[in-house]
């Protein structure tokens, strides 16, 4: 009886050693286990994040953004953002503010006791100052350089950079989805917010107030003195201006079947002899030396006879002043448009718009430089 006993006992035990085998090889044969995260690599997570620019470039930054840099016309858009208190450092083109920069000029004092870490050209050759880049490390770089030099950057320094870009547009997607970006790099998403609502709220207003104007009401426009490739007097225009496009106006240079900017001839602004003139006002003294050489070509425009020729300050600079060029967009369609803007004082609308975007009013300022929205004559 004890045989069987004792021989029952260890059939048990290797029925039991079977089953442990087993059920550890069939687990063997399942997927494996996924190993929990090493506590370095979850706090490492926690300190990150990762952002879209407008490149569409995955770039990993700090959950926490204290400090940043800029690099081409990115400061533009930490204004625009509001989050001037994280940099740490900007460009030449900051140290030398004017009315072509009004960002700059808003914030002279600030960008005064910055150190320079680049030259700020946003399309022509740039430079870096890697060294002093890498002395400041700041958290993140904000560029509006091409997605390649963003790329090439971000491999050198080993700073995470981030692209801006609008595309030289105004009202366009690229503008507020830069702000938006900056916004969320910089943390302050709500400042950002409001800036792209009053964007698309001023373009739903110009555009309401002008799409359903009679052609017949439409008055010839030409826009002059335009920039591109240098400073140009009354021959330099622009098809497709997107001042004129947000209000739909009667854009004498479409005909011309150019894109953009171009540069047209005294005898094609004679055969258009437009109704209206806008002219960039940073180019007076181009105009004024155009009009003492051919001042009996000048005469016999109807806008000369008519003084309806007036001022544009100019709002590309080394990149868009979004500010400006709304501020130009409300002018023109005043002045065009009498009737349907007769409800708007445009002092107060420029401000407005000056303090939504850069922080605070601007307008006495620029008129102290000597620029304005006004009308223009020549002697």
């Amino acid at each position: 009886m004890t045989h069987i006993i004792r021989r029952k006992f260890l059939l048990g035990i290797s029925a039991l050693c079977v089953a442990l085998l087993s059920a550890s090889l069939l687990g063997g044969c399942g997927s494996p286990a996924q190993k929990a995260p090493e506590p370095a690599q979850k706090e490492k997570a926690a300190q990150t994040r990762t952002i879209t620019d407008s490149y569409g470039r995955s770039v990993t930054i700090p959950a926490q953004v204290k400090t940043a840099a800029t690099v081409g016309c990115a400061a533009r858009y930490v204004v625009y953002a509001g989050g001037m208190d994280k940099l740490v450092a900007c460009t030449e083109k900051e140290k030398k503010p004017g009315p072509n920069r009004p960002y700059a000029m808003a914030y002279k004092d600030k960008f005064d006791k910055l150190p320079i870490t680049s030259n700020g050209n946003h399309r022509m050759d740039t430079a870096v100052d890697t060294e002093k880049m890498l002395g400041l490390h700041p958290d993140v770089i904000l560029s509006s350089r091409t997605k390649p030099e963003c790329d090439k950057l971000q491999e050198q320094l080993k700073i995470p950079v981030v692209g801006v870009d609008s595309n030289s547009e105004i009202f366009g997607e690229g503008v507020s989805k830069s702000i938006t970006i900056v916004g969320e790099v910089l943390g302050c998403s709500e400042h950002a917010k409001k800036v792209t609502t009053a964007i698309a709220n001023w373009k739903a207003d110009l555009d309401k107030r002008t799409k359903d104007i009679p052609d017949a009401e439409r008055p010839k426009a030409y826009v002059g003195a335009v920039n591109y490739r240098g400073a140009k007097s009354i021959t330099g225009t622009c098809a497709h201006y997107p001042v004129f496009e947000a209000i739909h106006a009667r854009n004498v240079a479409d005909e011309s079947g150019q894109k953009s900017e171009f540069d047209t001839t005294f005898e094609q602004i004679g055969t258009w002899n437009p109704d209206v003139m806008f002219l960039n006002q940073a180019n007076m003294n181009l105009m004024q030396k155009d009009y003492n050489d051919h001042k009996a070509f000048f005469d016999k425009l109807k806008v000369f006879k008519e003084g309806k020729i007036y001022t544009q300050p100019f709002f590309n600079f080394n990149g868009t002043n979004v500010e400006m060029a709304i501020c130009d967009t409300f002018f023109c369609g005043k002045v065009m448009y009498p009737k349907q803007f007769a409800d708007m004082d445009m002092p107060k609308k420029y401000d407005e718009i000056f303090t939504t975007l850069l922080g605070k009013a601007y307008y006495a300022d620029l008129k102290a430089q000597g620029f304005d929205f006004t009308t223009i004559t020549f002697k």
